[in-house]
């Protein structure tokens, strides 16, 4: 793979740990929930709008900070957002009241908004469209592993030295992500990330077309998927003290247990989207199965042994996705609006992530069961995998180095020069 050089590597690295950090950092407060529900007088619904809130403020930056990428550099830019992330929730650390900590994770969350358009283009800017689905898997990896360092190691430093210090070790380490960042931005600067130059082909023979999902199927399976992502990051380890009888930290090994398999989901789907399948749709509604199978089990209140492989299959489908899908909404953007692409795709996975945890915590508040929120979020899932199954798709043109190794697909032909646009 000549296209594997050492820009592409670092950029990888660099995206990568700026995703852990970033996750530990805001993320991890679904680990901290038995704590933050006792300190500030926190329902069910409340505390289901902690990573809500996060999101909030990333939605609200989510499509100019894909510009502001594409403007001033991924390196720069990746600085920068960190740096918000690290202002917020150090504020919300020592906030004496709900208000102030309130405030300081929705701040956190508008630096968080901001860290994916950047690592989208850190990550794959450099790498063919048909190994995106791995490589934006391996970087959005860094999203469970934060939340799997989060759930084994928050709430024990939290039992010996209380929650605001334990803050400080995320805090810490998102700082020196920021440092790297920053060297990113002068390398960026020299060139160093630049693609090579490409010989153009003007007879139209390299080119083929692609199938895509539309827009509304599409974004719909991003809203419902992502908010039940973090209605799980956000309600376990509430769910394993309230009904399991776990204790803190073991609610935590839980959550992080959950976090574990959903790292390692995302680099299975990543590779299979990108080696077996022919579409990153048809990834997506095959890792929807497991999901639901895993949500259906936690409705029937599975309980022993069986649990922890429940929670596992949970983590590794219900949150495994998140890579694939950034390479879906990647698909028909060109190198120069990766950043762009990324933050219009993301606006539909906040706004899951806004309105679906809140709307699973009411339910429980209001019929007092866990056995509802799990069965309405396997509702939920199952429509938006059907919807993206069945929905219209769209043919899109691209080089022939970057379709997949199983495309064109059946009765699609090759383009020639002189046939109409896709």
């Amino acid at each position: 793979m000549p296209w594997l050089r050492k820009p592409v590597v670092a950029g990888l690295a660099l995206s990568l740990a700026a995703m852990a950090t970033s996750t530990f950092t805001t993320l991890g407060l679904g680990a901290l929930a038995p704590y933050l529900r006792a300190q500030f007088h926190l329902s069910t619904f409340e505390v289901g709008a902690l990573p809500a809130l996060v999101f909030l403020g990333a939605l609200a930056v989510s499509v100019p900070a894909g510009r502001l990428t594409d403007r001033i550099g991924a390196g720069r830019a990746l600085a920068l957002s960190l740096s918000g992330v690290a202002v917020g929730i150090g504020l919300a650390a020592i906030a004496p009241t709900q208000a102030l900590f309130l405030l300081g994770v929705a701040l956190g969350g508008i630096g968080y908004g901001a860290v994916n358009p950047a690592t989208n283009v850190l990550s794959t800017s450099l790498v063919p469209r048909r190994h995106r689905a791995f490589f934006l898997s391996i970087k959005q990896a860094g999203v469970t592993l934060g939340g799997l360092v989060a759930g084994a190691t928050l709430p024990s430093i939290a039992d010996a030295i209380g929650w605001r210090a334990a803050l400080l070790a995320p805090i810490s380490l998102l700082l020196c992500c920021v440092m790297v960042a920053l060297w990113a931005a002068r390398r960026e600067a020299q060139g160093w990330f630049d693609a090579p130059a490409q010989p153009q082909s003007t007879d139209g023979r390299s080119l083929v077309d692609v199938s895509v999902p539309s827009g509304t199927p599409t974004a719909v399976f991003g809203f419902i998927s992502s908010g039940v992502q973090l209605s799980v990051a956000g309600y376990l380890t509430i769910y394993l003290v309230d009904t399991q009888g776990f204790s803190k930290p073991t609610a935590g090994l839980g959550l992080s247990l959950a976090f574990a398999a959903g790292c390692v989901g995302r680099l299975a789907w990543g590779a299979l989207s990108d080696r077996r399948f022919s579409a990153h749709a048809t990834t997506l509604v095959v890792s929807s199965t497991g999901s639901v199978l895993g949500l259906m089990a936690l409705a029937s209140g599975v309980g022993g042994g069986v649990l922890w492989i429940v929670i596992a299959l949970v983590g590794f489908c219900s949150i495994g996705w998140n890579g694939v899908y950034m390479a879906l909404i990647t698909d028909r953007a060109g190198q120069a609006k990766l950043g762009r692409a990324t933050g219009r795709g993301l606006v539909f996975l906040y706004c899951g992530v806004v309105v679906v945890p809140p709307l699973l915590g009411e339910l429980r508040d209001a019929f007092d069961s866990w056995p509802v929120v799990w069965s309405a979020a396997t509702v939920a899932v199952i429509c938006a995998a059907s919807l993206l199954a069945v929905g219209r798709r769209h043919m899109i043109r691209v080089p022939t180095g970057e379709a997949f190794v199983s495309e064109p697909l059946p009765g699609t032909p090759q383009v020639v020069a002189g046939s109409g646009s896709s």
